[in-house]
């Protein structure tokens, strides 16, 4: 006994004749060095302060940022580690090791370059959440980026 399958496709097409009406216009945020002067920028929109980490906005109204909410936003948190080729521990088990005390208070991001400036991909060992291990095949002069 032959089973025959029988497939009816539909397709849908839409057509957009005219374009609608235009939007209102979005918010943008404004950074610069020190508060915002007030003709900077227009009502609803946001503005950073690169000096002192300080995000303002929604500004009020079109004349003046005064009323604005300011958050002070946390500083970014990381750590520079380098090390020298007598660091370096090792061999244990064929690898090399270095271990870093960052105290972050957490597992961080890591990126690892060699003294030449090469980024290379190291093994990462979070000990605790202010030390971690690195290993690797062969041992090297570096720098360790933690953030």
């Amino acid at each position: 006994m032959t089973n025959n399958v029988k497939v009816i496709e539909n397709v849908n097409k839409v057509i957009v004749s005219s374009p609608g009406v235009q939007g209102l216009a979005g918010r943008t945020i404004l950074n610069g060095n020190g508060s915002p002067s007030n003709n900077l920028g227009t009502e609803g929109d946001f503005y950073y302060n690169k000096l002192t980490s300080e995000f303002y906005g929604p500004k009020p109204s079109q004349t003046s940022w005064s009323g604005a909410t300011v958050i002070k936003l946390a500083q970014e948190v990381s750590y520079e580690y380098s090390w020298e080729m007598a660091q370096v521990l090792g061999p244990s088990n064929g690898l090399y090791s270095v271990e870093i005390e960052h105290n972050l208070g957490f597992s961080p991001n890591v990126t690892v370059k060699s003294s030449a400036g090469d980024v290379l991909e190291t093994g990462i060992d979070y000990n605790s959440l202010n030390t971690l291990t690195l290993t690797m095949a062969q041992p090297f002069s570096g720098t360790a980026y933690l953030s």
